[in-house]
């Protein structure tokens, strides 16, 4: 069956200092389900990003979110919106003069008027929910760089967000430790019904958690489906970057040589 889209991108354009950094994105992304954006580094997946949290602004008849149009958005209805969503940036993004749940509960006292012990209660749920209940009181500087990962994602959850938009989950990680959040992201799903986005260029990952897959390359998206559709694409991009294939030339012999020899006269 059939899951509806939550959020769905036409025709999506976005430039920096000029320079185009998405050319005509179209993709829906479906309620409820794991969809992943990958491609290699410098694709514009963190530029995509960044539109559909609203960090960057998006014109109007681009972005629609439950079919309203987010390039309309005034500040009100954009602020409520992201009350909606839920952010685990690239770094974790974790304030270094808060402990580990003052971090968490960051969201709750901008949004909400909770008091401060149902904040610091609620905050240390979601550490629990991610397997750290024990590290409220720590600083950021005392955390691995997989616990610091760990921690953004228990405040992305602090508002109990409909969408969760997670940036490169596993960079900078050990494989066990990546896995672990490979799973905690399958499970928010599964237990919550959670609508995620992930951006990410691991390929294990991406296959391991993917309900959707898109395939972004200088600005386009040059496939978009299921895993198995992705595996079996015949687009060349598209394969070359699945079998982690080189764009860079081997050097000819003969030329390094010739450079050498022309060096010793």
């Amino acid at each position: 069956m059939l899951t509806p889209s939550i959020i769905e991108i036409r025709g999506l354009d976005s430039y920096y200092r000029g320079r185009r950094v998405l050319d005509g994105i179209r993709f829906e992304i479906p309620g409820n389900q794991v969809t992943v954006i990958m491609g290699v580094s410098g694709c514009g997946k963190t530029t995509l990003l960044r539109h559909l949290v609203g960090l960057k602004p998006t014109e109007r008849g681009r972005v629609f979110v439950d079919g309203e149009d987010l390039g309309g958005f005034g500040e009100q209805k954009l602020q409520a919106y992201r009350s909606r969503i839920g952010v685990l940036f690239q770094s974790g993004a974790l304030f270094n003069s808060l402990t580990v749940a003052e971090n968490i509960g960051v969201p709750l006292k901008v949004h909400t008027r909770l008091p401060e012990e149902t904040i610091r209660i609620m905050a240390l749920i979601k550490l629990n929910m991610v397997g750290l209940a024990k590290f409220g009181d720590f600083m950021p500087s005392q955390l691995s760089g997989g616990m610091r990962k760990r921690a953004g994602l228990a405040r992305a959850l602090a508002m109990d967000p409909e969408i969760l938009f997670v940036d490169e989950p596993s960079s900078g990680l050990d494989p066990i430790t990546a896995a672990g959040l490979d799973r905690l992201i399958v499970e928010l799903r599964e237990t919550l019904g959670m609508t995620i986005v992930v951006v990410t260029h691991e390929l294990e990952s991406a296959f391991h958690i993917a309900d959707q897959i898109v395939v972004m390359d200088e600005g386009r998206v040059i496939a978009a489906g299921a895993p198995e559709e992705i595996r079996a694409a015949d687009d060349p991009r598209v394969r070359q970057f699945l079998s982690r294939e080189t764009d860079l030339r081997p050097p000819d012999l003969d030329d390094y040589l010739s450079i050498i020899l022309a060096r010793n006269r």
